[in-house]
């Protein structure tokens, strides 16, 4: 039997050999967060609540526009009476019996603005940017929560990659095991029971095998629909690995101090609490007098039969009129008062949401810190049972061989190795994941930390 490859080298060779996995195209880290900026429908929601901002805050800028309204009219009558009244009232018969035409055109133009209303627009202007960026930090939230999304699932695909490559060696070993009993068989070195063990070893890790490679194309799809381009078919994970970075580099108050100058979460409640301060104004707004002027201009034209239909310049009479209005609120049957309240207590719940925002995003940072730390330890560990285990494993091939060592030891010293070897990658994508999980409260650490993706 011969010895498994080394962690280094296994760790390179993630990827499914063979010429299925030749004719695939490589999907990188890299790519895949491309695309699913791109393609995400989550953050392509989000993106499309954006075009909201503007139109927005063009509406409360129209707040300080007049309004203004052009009408037109046109039409005609007809009148026959063949009984009309004499000066006493009495009925009489009209000497007239003919059909009377008249026809009649007219325009108007009325404006109103607004000249004071406790200055509520300049408020709701506020309240406009405030939602604008609500929405900005609502997008970039998404964003971040896509990247680690896609981080993870990617990972985890490796990990499915490289658990693949671990089984297929084992059970190259594993028919090694199988040749060396046969021989040793033959020479009476082993019983029946024994090759017949080793033959049942072999049917174990074919299905192990079988079992991983299902999981990985569970993960496959799952990071197809993560990154969520319908057109991302026929691919494979790239082979480099992720490197585990010792978390004794970072600085933690560092880290929480990032976090909160640039969490999307904080960016959002920031703007939250703006929003509900201009709101309060405004409401509080409404107790001052409103003071508007209109103005209206008039024409028309009154003439016989037709000829004042469809004119479209009615010019026979023109007037027009301007106004000033003072509205003074003295008794709203308590409407306003209890607006003025609901605003104030949204105000203190904004700024109360912050605060305990604040809090969970300094714990989110804290503890992510301690399970970066906590799985760099468990990788470190890990890389080291299995320098043991490959050790022990080569020592007791040899006892085996020998005779010293039983066929159960043996077959428990080989699962030991083996599953030395899986915990070595289940560590080492454990802190890749530990590491998405961090990023994604504080952002990107940066290559430095790590050596790259």
């Amino acid at each position: 039997m011969s010895r498994r490859l080394p962690v280094a080298t296994l760790l390179a060779l993630l990827t499914v050999g063979g010429a299925e996995a030749q004719s695939r195209s490589v999907l990188t880290l890299d790519e895949a967060l491309g695309r699913a900026r791109d393609f995400n429908p989550d953050y392509r929601m989000a993106q499309n609540e954006l075009d909201l901002s503007q139109t927005g805050r063009r509406e409360a800028l129209g707040a300080f526009l007049p309004n203004l309204t052009l009408s037109a009219s046109t039409g005609m009558s007809f009148d026959r009476q063949r009984v009309s009244q004499d000066f006493f009232g009495n009925p009489i018969e009209n000497p007239v019996t003919e059909w009377q035409t008249s026809s009649s055109a007219s325009q108007s133009l009325f404006a109103s603005i607004t000249l004071f209303e406790g200055g509520r627009r300049f408020y709701q202007l506020s309240a406009q940017g405030a939602d604008a960026e609500v929405r900005e930090a609502t997008a970039a939230g998404q964003l971040r929560t896509i990247r680690g999304q896609v981080v993870r699932v990617y990972h985890q695909a490796q990990a499915q990659q490289a658990r693949l490559g671990v089984e297929e060696g084992l059970l190259e070993a594993r028919h090694l095991d199988l040749e060396m009993t046969q021989r040793m068989y033959e020479l009476a070195g082993a019983t029946r029971v024994q090759v017949l063990a080793a033959e049942l070893n072999v049917q174990r890790q074919e299905q192990r095998i079988q079992q991983t490679l299902a999981g990985l194309e569970q993960s496959l799809l799952s990071l197809r629909t993560a990154i969520g381009d319908p057109s991302l078919e026929g691919f494979e994970l790239s082979d480099v690995a992720p490197v585990p970075f010792d978390p004794a580099l970072l600085e933690l108050e560092g880290l929480v101090e990032r976090a909160l100058l640039s969490s999307p979460v904080m960016h959002q409640q920031v703007a939250q609490v703006d929003r509900s301060v201009a709101q309060a104004r405004a409401a509080r707004g409404s107790r001052w007098p409103t003071l508007s002027m209109s103005f209206g201009l008039n024409q028309r034209t009154f003439a016989q039969d037709r000829e004042a239909l469809f004119d479209m310049y009615p010019d026979q009479a023109r007037y027009g009129s301007t106004s000033f209005s003072l509205s003074i609120p003295v008794f709203s049957r308590f409407q306003t008062s209890a607006r003025i309240a609901e605003a104030q207590v949204g105000m203190d719940n904004a700024r109360e949401t912050l605060r305990r925002t604040r809090l969970q995003v300094e714990e989110a940072v804290r503890s992510r810190f301690i399970s970066l730390q906590t799985a760099y330890q468990g990788y470190e560990i890990a890389l080291r049972s299995q320098e043991i285990a490959e050790e022990r494993l080569r020592l007791a091939r040899d006892q085996f061989r020998l005779g010293s060592r039983t066929f159960s030891e043996f077959q428990r010293d080989i699962d030991d190795a083996a599953n030395a070897e899986r915990e070595v990658i289940n560590q080492l994508f454990g802190f890749a994941e530990a590491r998405a999980n961090l990023e994604e409260t504080v952002g990107e650490l940066g290559s430095g930390s790590e050596g790259g993706n």
